[in-house]
């Protein structure tokens, strides 16, 4: 079977409030079954709105470059670039960028998800 590889450079990029999300890992893109994983990028001092959830999805955020912090159910915490932030099934979530530059993580997610089947919750969090 050959090796599948996805590029960040052949992918779309998806606006979305307070960040641009270019999903990776798909079963479209490479053929994943299990997981998926988005890049998402977040503009200095924005916010990722609306506050969300997936369901029955866990995500692990990772910090590639900059700061933030984390909204979790009703918790806050800081992180920076090096660091996980673990978003648990079913929570809602959120995050902001809290740097005078941009944010970029990648978010890995099992099982797969996206964006159609986010939870929305209008008017809570920040």
């Amino acid at each position: 079977m050959p090796i599948k590889i996805a590029s960040l450079s052949d992918i779309p990029r998806l606006h979305l409030a307070g960040r641009d999300l270019q999903w990776l890992v798909t079963r479209e893109t490479i053929g994943a079954e299990r997981l998926s994983m988005a890049i998402m990028d977040c503009p200095a001092r924005s916010t990722v709105r609306p506050l969300h959830g997936h369901r029955d999805t866990e995500e692990v955020l990772y910090i590639l470059e900059g700061e933030g912090e984390a909204w979790v159910d009703g918790e806050v915490a800081r992180f920076r670039a090096g660091d996980a932030v673990l978003f648990p099934t079913n929570s809602k979530h959120m995050v902001r960028n809290t740097g005078d530059g941009p944010l970029r993580t990648c978010s890995i997610f099992s099982p797969p998800t996206s964006p159609d089947s986010y939870v929305l919750y209008e008017g809570e969090g920040w």
